[in-house]
């Protein structure tokens, strides 16, 4: 049986890139793209007769899959939980708080999951480093950097915000232990801080480092991102696994197995 597939945000990078690779997966049937403007899906580069709606349809049994802007995470969290379709989100800089509430309250009724990082391989580096940062303890120091495009909105990314909220979770911190930045007279490096950088510049697509370093060793565990495709292919899984999912709330933990 195939699964119902809308793509809020259909005109964003993600969202185009999730709808052609879709197209050729028998697992889904488009049913609409959603983004500012209607029409059809070709006026994309899509090669799809389904609409471009400026609004979420109702589709009973659909997964949204959304790439968009943070400020509509709530409302769609609403729509889809009122109408019987499940939730498939990568969207960034949406605050924890409103996150959480969102998706608890969606997962009363339908299937929903939220990830910073859809990428096979980032999920097996938020593991990594929360392992490592738990084994390694208090006396190594972690710096977390990050590389984007230069169109890039939100800083800093929300792959680097899953590696420190795992490395967290692992050993008791919060956000509030993260520095972002530094500049001007600091003082001395803060014990138990996790810094955390920003850069952006070019067409980088996504690069991620986290640097353990004690006395007398450096460990550095990385991601580079060489296509958003794999990030669209993260998606799509995620959408397949929460298409026949009960009502409730999942991790691409769940979804990768791990």
């Amino acid at each position: 049986m195939t699964i119902p597939l809308i793509v809020h945000g259909a005109a964003g990078r993600m969202g185009a890139r999730i709808l052609s690779l879709a197209l050729a997966d028998p697992t889904f049937r488009i049913v609409a793209g959603v983004d500012r403007q209607a029409g059809r899906l070709r006026d994309l580069g899509v090669a799809s007769d389904a609409p471009l709606l400026a609004a979420l349809p109702v589709e009973k049994g659909a997964v949204v899959v959304d790439f968009s802007h943070p400020g509509c995470f709530a409302v769609l969290c609403q729509h889809c939980a009122a109408n019987g379709m499940s939730v498939v989100s990568g969207t960034t800089g949406i605050e924890p708080a409103a996150l959480d509430q969102a998706l608890e309250a969606a997962a009363k009724r339908v299937a929903v999951l939220a990830a910073p990082n859809m990428s096979v391989g980032v999920n097996v580096v938020f593991q990594i480093a929360a392992r490592m940062a738990k084994t390694l303890g208090a006396d190594y120091d972690i710096e977390v950097v990050e590389a984007h495009h230069n169109q890039k909105k939100d800083a800093p990314s929300g792959t680097a915000l899953g590696i420190t909220d795992a490395i967290c979770a692992a050993t008791g911190r919060t956000r509030s232990d993260l520095v972002h930045g530094r500049d001007g007279q600091v003082g001395a490096r803060r014990k138990g801080e996790i810094g955390v950088h920003a850069l952006r510049m070019g067409d980088v697509v996504g690069d991620h480092t986290a640097y353990f370093v004690g006395n007398g060793e450096r460990i550095m565990i990385g991601h580079v991102a060489h296509s958003r495709d794999i990030f669209a292919q993260g998606a799509l899984r995620a959408a397949a696994y929460i298409g026949r999912a009960t009502p409730g709330r999942y991790t691409m933990a769940n979804v990768l197995g791990l």
